[in-house]
């Protein structure tokens, strides 16, 4: 008898762990599932867009409490990812030249399997080839894009916006600048120097031991953008630049196709927009069209999200057909789901048909790690040099020190 009392109360006891267990499995579900919540991360100018997409992801059945979104640009986002991956959003969009340093760093999911398989299937080849490092693809393309040059159609003709030279010898009212960009950034300063024939990372992106920037070439580059910052140009950024557009301040300006929306607010019947310009960085009538810098927005997921699945499926829905087509008609950017790429009204768009025709006179931004290095060496050189800060017999040790900071391991 004594036996059988211990053998029943043994089998109760294991009952009421197994039941336990299983109630400790179900709360941690609970808490994953319907009242967790994720953050993600997107510029200033994609709040309201993407406020909309996530109430269209969680009226879709996705069974979470709270998705916060927050203001933190593709421009900075890998950054401060990597400052405290486990205090970073669970999904966020980055320029696909910041995946190199994510990837190394462990700080982002790759993905496989049927997700993989979307990917490879709806994007353009070269929107795949952007979201891979190493073989392995670590992100959801959502849009291509490069800048090009707004400009105020009261002022300049549509001849006349073909030529920077042109621009720049016109006499504007009093207070009017010609011609302003961000030359405290190496994503659009870099443009004279590849448009003289320099090259960053050799011929493809690929090589971090290499950057000619202090050949000749580069040196004539940099006497252009330093020749520019003694004309009636301004070095702004975005927001001072649609100010002074809209106050009829400023006769063009160089951004990308994000900003489009801004700027035919600010320019109104006036809005012009167009690929760059014409340069003569030699002055010798060598007239070249400026290159610019060409990227792909990917949004990846944290490596250190507490729900990977979901954050998974909300990238992938940020991403998907749908939404890409939302993304073109609220923010003017250009789609790389081929389906959507392919739509009349998108080829139809006065500023897509800008950015496909610089998109055609562009240079991919390495994905290489050591890309960080560059933008903020870069940066500083070039700003110096439009504030007139570097002589011409220094500006050619300058770029040996910039080629040096930005290829040294």
């Amino acid at each position: 008898m004594k036996r059988l009392i211990t053998m029943v109360l043994c089998i109760i006891l294991c009952i009421s762990l197994c039941s336990c267990g299983m109630k400790n499995n179900t709360d941690n579900t609970d808490k994953t599932n319907k009242t967790g919540s994720l953050t993600l991360w997107g510029s200033a100018d994609d709040q309201n867009m993407l406020s909309d997409m996530v109430s269209a992801f969680r009226k879709a059945g996705e069974d979470i409490a709270e998705i916060g979104v927050k203001v933190t640009g593709e421009d900075v986002a890998a950054d401060e990812a990597l400052k405290d991956v486990d205090a970073a959003a669970d999904v966020y969009a980055v320029s696909h030249d910041s995946l190199g340093s994510l990837v190394e760093a462990g700080a982002i999911y790759e993905i496989t399997g049927t997700r993989l398989n979307n990917i490879k299937q709806s994007v353009s080849a070269s929107a795949l080839s952007a979201a891979t490092y190493n073989g392995k693809v670590y992100g959801f393309p959502s849009s291509s894009e490069t800048y090009l040059m707004y400009y105020d159609k009261s002022i300049y003709t549509e001849a006349e916006v073909k030529s920077l030279e042109t621009m720049l010898a016109k006499k504007l009212a009093d207070g009017v600048y010609n011609f302003g960009m961000n030359f405290s950034e190496g994503y659009y300063g870099t443009s004279f120097f590849f448009t003289a024939g320099c090259t960053l990372y050799g011929e493809n992106g690929d090589d971090a031991t290499k950057c000619d920037f202090n050949n000749d070439d580069g040196v004539a580059a940099a006497k252009y953008i330093k020749k520019l910052g003694e004309m009636n140009v301004i070095n702004c950024d975005e927001s001072e630049a649609l100010s002074l557009m809209k106050s009829g301040k400023l006769a063009a300006y160089v951004t990308g196709p994000w900003k489009s929306e801004n700027m035919k607010d600010a320019l109104g019947d006036n809005y012009g927009v167009c690929a760059l310009p014409t340069v003569d960085i030699k002055g010798n009538g060598d007239n070249r069209q400026l290159k610019s810098f060409s990227g792909y927005k990917l949004y990846v997921v944290n490596s250190a999200t507490s729900d990977p699945d979901t954050a998974m499926k909300l990238a992938e829905h940020l991403t998907n057909e749908e939404n890409q087509k939302k993304r073109f008609t609220t923010r003017a950017m250009l789609p790389v789901h081929t389906a959507v790429a392919a739509l009349d009204e998108v080829m139809k768009d006065e500023t897509v048909a800008a950015t496909i025709d610089q998109l055609d006179n562009s240079v991919p931004m390495p994905a290489v790690s050591q890309v960080s290095k560059y933008w903020t060496a870069f940066a500083a050189f070039s700003e110096d040099c439009f504030n007139g800060k570097i002589s011409d017999d220094d500006i050619k040790s300058k770029l040996d020190s910039l080629v040096n900071q930005a290829t040294s391991k």
